[in-house]
């Protein structure tokens, strides 16, 4: 059997976003902004591909911010 807790449901997404929203916008800001660099100079230049960078590591932070907070939030609810 795998060890851990049992019947433990993790918090909806929606509501860690809402618990941490300054970090959640900006990843959004650093998106859209990459994104409208990538619209503007199109594929043929070199700003296009290294817009992508800037993409994947907001997406993967994002990610890992709300792991984090999941976990936060099933510690806090083990101590009630």
């Amino acid at each position: 059997m795998r060890s851990g807790r049992h019947g433990a449901a993790r918090p909806p997404v929606g509501v860690l976003i809402q618990q941490d929203r300054v970090d959640f916008a900006l990843f959004a800001l650093i998106i859209v902004v990459a994104l409208v660099s990538m619209f503007f100079t199109g594929p043929g230049n070199l700003a296009f591909w290294l817009a992508f960078l800037p993409i994947i590591a907001s997406v993967v932070l994002a990610f890992r911010r709300i792991e984090h907070l999941s976990r936060l939030e099933l510690r806090d609810s083990e101590f009630l």
